[in-house]
C-alpha cells in the first residue's frame, strides 16, 4: 500500500472513529463504543493507522450493491432530507475516496477495504456526479467491519490504550488478511476463543 493511500486510510478510519465516540449507531457493542469514545487524540491516531478499513458499507453484499450502482436508485426523490447527515457525509468520502483509489491501484484498495471484484469495477465506473445521490443510500449501510467481532474490536482499543504493540501488529495483521479474504470472494474465518491470545 503506497504513502498515500495509507494517508487516506488512515483520515478515514479517524472520521469513523470520531462517529463513534460521537455515539452514532454504528452496530458496535456500547462497551466498545464507549471504550473508543474514550481514547485519548493520540490513541485514534494510532488506531486509526492500522492498515485497513475499520468501517465498512456492507460491501461483501454485492446484490446489494449492483442495485445501489444501478441507475434505477440513483435520483432521489425532489425534497430529499437527510436523516442521518454525519453518515452520508463519511459515505461520500469513503466513496469518493475509493472511487480514485481503485482507479489508481485496485488491487491495493480491496486489500484493505475488501472489496469485491465486481463492486470494484462498477464503483471505478461511477460517475462523479452521481456519487452524492448513491452515497445518500448506501449511508444507513455504514457499520463497523462485520469482520471484526466485539471481542476482536474490544481487544483492539485495549491494545491501543494500553500501547500493547504485539497485540496490534497481531491484530492488524489479522485485519488485513480478513480484508484480502473478503475481497478474493473468501469468507473469513470466525475469530473463536482461542484467537488473539497474549
Amino acid at each position: 500500500m503506497s504513502i498515500t493511500f495509507r494517508r487516506d486510510l488512515a483520515e478515514l478510519n479517524a472520521e469513523f472513529i470520531g462517529l463513534a465516540a460521537e455515539g452514532l449507531e454504528l452496530g458496535l457493542a456500547a462497551p466498545v463504543q464507549q471504550r473508543i469514545a474514550a481514547l485519548d487524540p493520540p490513541g485514534r491516531r494510532v488506531l486509526a493507522a492500522v492498515p485497513f478499513a475499520l468501517f465498512g458499507l456492507g460491501f461483501e453484499e454485492e446484490g446489494a450493491w449492483t442495485t445501489l450502482l444501478s441507475p434505477c436508485v440513483r435520483d432521489l426523490e425532489p425534497g430529499y432530507i437527510a436523516t442521518r447527515a454525519p453518515a452520508e457525509r463519511f459515505a461520500l468520502l469513503a466513496l469518493s475516496t475509493l472511487r480514485t483509489c481503485v482507479r489508481m491501484a485496485s488491487r491495493s484498495t480491496s486489500s484493505w477495504i475488501g472489496l469485491p471484484p465486481a463492486t470494484r469495477r462498477r464503483l471505478a465506473a461511477l460517475e462523479i456526479g452521481l456519487l452524492p445521490p448513491v452515497a445518500a443510500c448506501a449511508a444507513p449501510r455504514l457499520r463497523a467491519r462485520r469482520v471484526l467481532h466485539e471481542t476482536t474490536w474490544a481487544r483492539l482499543v485495549d491494545a491501543v490504550a494500553d500501547g500493547d504493540e504485539r497485540q496490534l501488529v497481531i491484530l492488524a495483521a489479522l485485519g488485513r488478511q480478513w480484508s484480502i479474504r473478503r475481497s478474493l470472494g473468501i469468507k473469513p474465518a470466525t475469530a473463536g476463543a482461542h484467537a488473539f491470545r497474549r
